[in-house]
């Protein structure tokens, strides 16, 4: 009798891990749905499954297909490869989520328009297109603590009182040379446009953020940009004059 109970055992294991392989994605989160998320649509398994229309609050997510990641169960992680699709974009990677609410992604590429964002991230607006290639994003508390990999913003026009096409920037995660265990640092230029920009960009442990370095109007910028841009002090000999943007979320 004593024998059979290592058969037993491994026979109730392999039914237990396969009702799990089989659940239906749409019984299982109509338990477990996060508070202020909407799904619509689902279909599939808890383990490779797909959700039409995703809106958290008022934020339109898009079409969300997941894969999880077995093997990361096994060290006490939460893993999935997902896909987000929406008419205007997309986002995918791996994620995994840790005790404590550590996340991380990686080889997370992405490309939305900018009012896609948050409204705490972009107020109303703005427009342009982000465009995100990042090996390796890791979030605490929602906040980006640790990045490797670049993020683009395309076409940018705003503000919404007085809008104005201000060009095309990057910036590179983690800056060379810069950054320390409580900030996370990327090297910020632009790409193009009426406006010359070299900086940074530090998002602080304490989600709070500084946008500082130097800014010139190229020739062929608008006169009212130029104008706008003295009360930042005077220029330096090649005409630049140093800027800082800084708040919290």
């Amino acid at each position: 009798m004593k024998k059979l109970w290592p058969l037993l055992a491994l026979g109730i294991a392999a039914f237990l891990l396969l009702a799990l392989f089989t659940l239906p994605a749409k019984a299982v989160l109509s338990f477990f749905q996060p508070p202020g998320v909407t799904l619509g649509g689902v279909s599939g398994t808890l383990w490779n499954g797909r959700a039409q229309a995703v809106r958290s609050g008022t934020l339109h997510v898009g079409s969300v297909e997941w894969k999880l990641d077995i093997l990361r169960l096994f060290t006490g992680k939460l893993g999935a490869d997902v896909k987000v699709t929406r008419t205007d974009g997309f986002a995918q990677g791996s994620i995994a989520a840790a005790p404590g609410g550590r996340i991380t992604l990686r080889g997370f590429n992405a490309s939305l328009p900018v009012s896609a964002l948050p409204p705490n991230v972009v107020r109303g607006g703005w427009t342009g297109t982000l465009n995100l290639k990042l090996g390796q994003l890791t979030l605490e508390n929602s906040w980006p603590v640790a990045a490797t990999g670049t993020l683009e913003v395309t076409d940018l026009v705003g503000p919404a009182n007085r809008p104005a096409a201000l060009g095309n920037y990057k910036v590179v995660f983690p800056a060379e040379g810069a950054g320390t265990a409580d900030a996370l640092t990327g090297a910020l230029t632009d790409t193009g446009g009426p406006l010359a920009v070299n900086g940074t960009v530090q998002l602080n442990k304490n989600q709070s953020y500084l946008v500082s370095g130097l800014i010139a109007t190229r020739p062929g910028a608008p006169s009212d940009m130029t104008r706008t841009l003295e009360i930042l002090g005077e220029p330096d000999a090649e005409g630049r004059r140093q800027f800082a943007i800084e708040g919290s979320m």
